[in-house]
């Protein structure tokens, strides 16, 4: 197979993210829950914000945080109860099979500097992913979809790592989720 060929494929392999819901708000019983590539967008754009506060390499961090779950489209969407259950290097193998023959492995690299844990960027992008969930879980309490995400958001929360991400957490816990668009309907005059 050639190197378009496995990029073609993998386009195609990226749709699967699309449809499939994130299965942790499923479980918190969230109707139509987000997809993993609608956490995995916003999450990108959250690591590339956080990158540029944190002065990291905003490349690497939205790399990271676009990639961090492309692996569920052979594993599902493990939540925190199915880890219990489940060997998580699953996924690492998946991402490996995926990404190991596109772009000589950098992809691959990018995957487990994450997962490592060891460098600023990688902080950043994890802190990306649980800032994501910490702004979702606010999102469906306030909307009426899921009222019990207190424990969610603490949890969140408690995990973030940078500075960045913490004050983000802290102003984000006491915004409306709708008041980005308050004031911008108004009546015109003719």
């Amino acid at each position: 197979m050639d190197n378009n060929e496995r990029i073609s494929k993998l386009f195609f392999e990226a749709g699967q993210l699309k449809r499939l819901p994130r299965s942790g708000w499923s479980l918190a019983g969230v109707k139509n829950a987000e997809s993993v590539a609608e956490h995995s967008w916003r999450a990108s754009l959250i690591g590339l914000v956080l990158a540029k506060m944190e002065n990291v390499d905003e490349n690497k961090v939205v790399k990271m945080c676009l990639l961090h779950d492309f692996a569920e489209t052979r594993t599902g969407d493990v939540n925190r109860v199915n880890d219990r259950y489940i060997e998580s290097k699953g996924e690492a193998k998946a991402f490996a099979d995926i990404f190991s023959e596109i772009f000589e492995g950098e992809f691959v690299e990018i995957f487990s500097e994450r997962e490592a844990q060891k460098t600023k960027e990688a902080i950043v992008a994890k802190d990306a992913d649980i800032l994501e969930v910490f702004i979702q879980a606010k999102e469906y309490r306030e909307s009426g979809a899921f009222q019990s995400v207190d424990n969610w958001m603490k949890n969140s929360k408690a995990a973030l790592k940078t500075k960045s991400a913490k004050e983000l957490a802290n102003k984000l816990e006491n915004i409306d989720p709708t008041s980005w668009w308050h004031g911008l309907k108004k009546l015109q005059k003719d």
